[in-house]
């Protein structure tokens, strides 16, 4: 085996110790609350996982990893066997608990240290040896069966080396075989247990063992048994791999081999009657024996190759393209199908021209006819070869000239025009049929594509996703210790734990749930008492779900607490000198919820082992943003606060509804969709200048679609449509978390199975904007974030009602000033753009001169420039000179921010026109409170 094989075994031990681990901990953590077959049945299975640690460590060499998991398995069976699970006390939970983190310290560093013995791991082997001793003390000694034989004689010293470094090779085999044994494969693995037989028995024989053999012929006997099924196998086959183990125990420490003999299990007994069970062992770990189907059956492990992550998340994106492809192909059969249409409609348009040509020839046919019996119709013929000059070249032949024209046909070239023209319409409609056939098949493999397609997306997405279970299981465990610790009664619901979540983002969620429990438990549940003092129950609740929502993964986690008081944190705003009295007071509810994820802000007073030193928050925001993730607080105070983080999906297949607007179009995430309207503008009523829609029992604000966004592109030479001035509006209800909202588009364009593609780092995600998507003609199209829309305040959809329409008022042209920062410093502009905005200013950057003036010829509208002198391509002093040279731009007050502090340089700039000049570092007060003064200089 080389190397790179003996990694992969060890990566799958690591990961397979830490699902038993979790199982452990999850099914004592479950015991506390559960029945009495409950708590059996989590035996039983704690028994095994620990069972399984032991034989993977002392296949792969992790002695001390094998030593303590049997040692724990000792614990469970005395639990088993000796306790009153009905009365399970809590302490016992909590020392189990203890040497389950004991084990799962001696599992990494077994791994990180090669088994290397190291003080810790000596230390955590000790623990759960006292734990062990601990029981032994509680629970009595068990009962020795009596000794049918017993070998007398001690083991020498190659006798307890063959069974220290040999026989665990044949014991592993043999429970490998029993682990992995089926109904469909029993056959294959009765021969394998019988070579392991002849092993044990020729192993016995030649080191003159004879009561080990008697334990190694129970295993003869039972897979020579004409009834033998799975179940039996597995039942007595553990029982008797225990009793090999025990006994390779009692031979290394120079024991007589002391291990009853294992009869056969009776045929099952029908349901009323008890289950048989085996006599006692005085070995520490015999499973219990028992025909009963609730045993725990592992299921047979399959082969498994390792792939390289970023394999699978180049397979992932080809998945995303195929679907992007396979909705071109089906824009082609649709527009296909569209021209088969179009061509049979023109098909029967010839035909009519056909026929109407023969009717025509035959009715001139009959003229000349008439005309040569002498009849008045020749004049009509006459007429008709003025009108129809190809009739007057007949080449019927002269030899049929005394055959008359009713007697035998004649044929002009008008004739032969008529019938070419019928004849092509004939062609082509067996060409159109021929077409719509090739489109039909054509849709059934567009059909049969899209049900492929499907199948693969969901296959390559089960090998990325994991549930959200993995994220929170241990949390369960987190919060029982606090309750403990800080006398607090808290019961955590985890909901959506089947809830599908990329593996990539586990890492990057574990810390920030951690933190927003230890957060909700510390400052949102109150103590009980307080809690019944306020009619609450003494008991806090604290709630995490998880969901899927719009091409997003939605993560909740709410309490029913005291909620957070704005109040607070408006002090500790100015406390900390974050900003003045004044300013504090003007932040919305949402800025100031905002401040809790400032490193370093922290509503406590004082500092505890679980808060008051500002950190918390400030990690859960860092780390959601590694993935693209995003957290917001709701909080009602005395009634709870929430935190909902969304991160993006890796790929996401979704059902999105396509409208048009502003002469865009637009991807709604169709779940968030609750009704579509078309309502009449009658029926919008007004709030004083909202526009307001009455539906269900209920008022709710209706909005135009492009108030809400905000695009930075030239506007089309056509005027934007205003869908409130339409005689129907269509209306989209949005349902989201915030809440409620009624936005009104231009036109509807019907439903599509959409690729969400998030936006790429470094780019941003824009306000109202979750992603993009291609369309089948390959069209970039925006996909709505709801949630942003909702919550989002819109300025510009005051109407006013005007002869029974609803018209639009222009904006208010009282907007916050707009600040143009101009410096080649990316740390100073975010600085300074995060102050100016906080002060409820609008803010444009610039990286240098060039830039500035780019921006400002373009039409940019500011009411001060703040600028930096030294830059590169054109320095302060020369954006200064040409603003103040340029007539459009002179009355714009500019402001100089630098780290030039010397006389010349201050000098230079008042002259070049400077209105203000600041050094750095410069402080955030004196700048916030000259900015107003600069302001009113421009508009006076």
């Amino acid at each position: 085996m080389n190397d790179d094989d003996l990694n992969e075994l060890i990566d799958a031990f690591t990961a397979e110790c830490e699902e038993f681990l979790q199982s452990m901990e999850a099914n004592l953590l479950a015991m506390e609350a559960a029945g009495l077959k409950e708590r059996q049945a989590a035996v039983k299975e704690m028994f095994r996982a620990a069972h399984s640690i032991k034989g993977a460590g002392s296949m792969l060499g992790f002695q001390n990893v094998s030593a303590a998991a049997h040692t724990l398995e000792d614990c469970f069976v005395i639990l088993r066997d000796r306790t009153d699970l009905s009365a399970l006390e809590p302490t016992t939970v909590s020392v189990l608990l203890e040497g389950v983190d004991a084990l799962k310290k001696i599992t990494i560093e077994s791994v990180q240290h090669s088994d290397v013995t190291t003080p810790d791991q000596t230390e955590n082997l000790e623990a759960i040896a006292h734990i062990f001793d601990q029981f032994q003390a509680k629970y009595g000694e068990s009962e020795q069966p009596p000794v049918p034989a017993a070998s007398q004689s001690p083991a020498p010293d190659t006798l307890k080396l063959i069974f220290e470094q040999q026989v665990p090779a044949l014991f592993n085999r043999l429970e490998t075989e029993l682990s992995q044994a089926s109904e469909a494969d029993l056959a294959k693995s009765v021969t394998a247990l019988n070579q392991v037989y002849y092993q044990l028995s020729g192993l016995a024989g030649m080191l003159l063992l004879p009561d080990f053999g008697k334990i190694a012929a129970a295993l003869s006997a039972l897979i020579d048994s004409p009834d033998l099924t799975l179940q039996r196998l597995q039942s007595e086959g553990w029982a008797i791999a225990q009793n090999l183990q025990t006994a390779r125990q009692q031979i290394l420490e120079g024991r007589a081999i002391d291990i009853p003999e294992i009869s056969p299990s009776p045929t099952p007994p029908l349901p009323d009657s008890p289950s048989p069970t085996l006599s006692h062992s005085p070995s520490p770990t015999p499973p219990e024996i028992s025909p009963s189907p609730t045993i725990p059956v592992p299921n047979p492990q399959r082969p498994t190759i390792r792939v390289d992550l970023e394999r699978l998340t180049e397979l992932v994106n080809l998945v995303g393209e195929l679907v992007i492809n396979r909705t071109n192909l089906e824009l082609q059969e649709s527009e296909l199908r569209g021209e088969v249409k179009r061509i049979r409609r023109n098909i029967v348009d010839l035909n009519q021209f056909g026929g109407q040509l023969r009717e025509e020839y035959d009715r001139l046919s009959f003229a000349e006819w008439r005309g040569g019996n002498g009849n008045s119709g020749l004049g009509k013929v006459a007429a008709a070869e003025t009108e129809f000059p190809m009739i007057a070249n007949s080449k019927s032949s002269p030899a049929h000239a005394h055959f008359d024209i009713l007697e035998m046909d004649r044929y002009t070239e008008f004739h032969s025009t008529a019938t070419e023209v019928i004849e092509t319409a004939q062609a082509i409609s067996q060409s159109a049929t021929k077409l719509d056939t090739l489109a039909i098949k054509f849709e059934r493999s567009t059909d049969q594509l899209r049900r492929i397609t499907e199948q693969l997306r969901s296959r390559v997405m089960q090998l990325r996703v994991v549930s959200f279970s993995r994220a929170v299981d241990h949390l369960p465990r987190a919060i029982r210790e606090m309750c403990l610790t800080y006398d607090k009664e808290v019961n955590l619901l985890l909901l959506g734990r089947d809830t599908k979540i990329d593996e990539s983002l586990l890492d990057a969620l574990r810390d920030p749930l951690i933190h927003l429990v230890r957060n909700a438990f510390d400052h949102g549940i109150e103590m009980p008492e307080v809690r019944q003092a306020t009619g609450k129950p003494a008991s806090g609740q604290i709630e995490i779900e998880a969901r899927h929502q719009g091409g997003q993964t939605i993560i909740t986690v709410a309490d029913d607490g005291k909620g957070i008081d704005p109040e607070i944190i408006r002090r500790k705003i100015v406390t900390k000198g974050l900003a003045t009295e004044e300013q504090a007071q003007e932040f919305s509810i949402a800025e100031l919820y905002d401040f809790l994820f400032w490193p370093g802000f922290s509503t406590t007073e004082g500092v505890s082992d679980l808060s008051g030193r500002g950190v918390g928050l400030d990690v859960v925001r860092t780390n959601l943003r590694t993935v693209r993730g995003t957290v917001k607080v709701d909080s009602r105070l005395g009634k709870g606060t929430s935190f909902i983080i969304k991160l993006p999906l890796l790929l996401s297949i979704t059902d999105a509804l396509m409208v048009k607007t502003d002469h865009n179009k637009i991807a709604v995430p169709l779940d968030a969709v609750e009704e579509i309207l078309h309502i009449k503008a009658s029926e919008v009523h007004l709030a004083g200048n909202q526009p307001m829609l009455w539906w269900r029992e209920e008022f709710i604000r209706l909005v135009r679609m492009q108030d809400l966004l905000e695009y930075s592109v030239l506007p089309p030479d056509a005027p934007s449509p205003d869908p409130l001035t339409q005689e129907e509006i269509p209306v989209l209800v949005l349902a989201s978390t915030e809440g409620m909202l009624a936005v009104a588009v231009e036109r509807l364009i019907g439903q599509q199975e959409i690729v969400v593609k998030p936006l790429p780092p470094p780019l941003s995600k824009p306000r109202g904007v979750l992603g993009t998507t291609i369309l089948g003609d390959g069209r970039v199209v925006n996909i709505l974030d709801v949630d942003d829309l909702v919550r989002q305040p819109v300025v510009n959809s005051s109407i006013a009602a005007v002869s029974g329409k609803v018209q639009e008022i222009p904006p208010s042209s009282s907007q916050s000033p707009q600040i143009l920062i101009v410096d080649d410093s990316y740390t100073i502009r975010q600085l300074l753009s995060l102050t100016l905005t906080r002060a409820r200013y609008r803010v444009v950057q610039a990286k240098d001169g060039v830039d500035a003036l780019e921006k400002l010829q373009n039409g940019l509208d500011c009411s001060l420039a703040i600028v930096d002198i030294e830059m590169p391509r054109m320095d302060g002093f020369e954006l200064l000179r040409s603003i103040r040279s340029t007539e459009r731009f002179a009355k714009i007050p500019v402001a100089m921010l630098t780290s030039r502090s010397g006389e010349k340089h201050r000098q230079m700039a008042m002259e070049l026109g400077a209105n203000q000049y600041f050094t750095k570092p410069y402080s955030e007060a004196q700048l916030l409170q000259a900015i107003p003064k600069l302001i009113h200089q421009s508009i006076i």
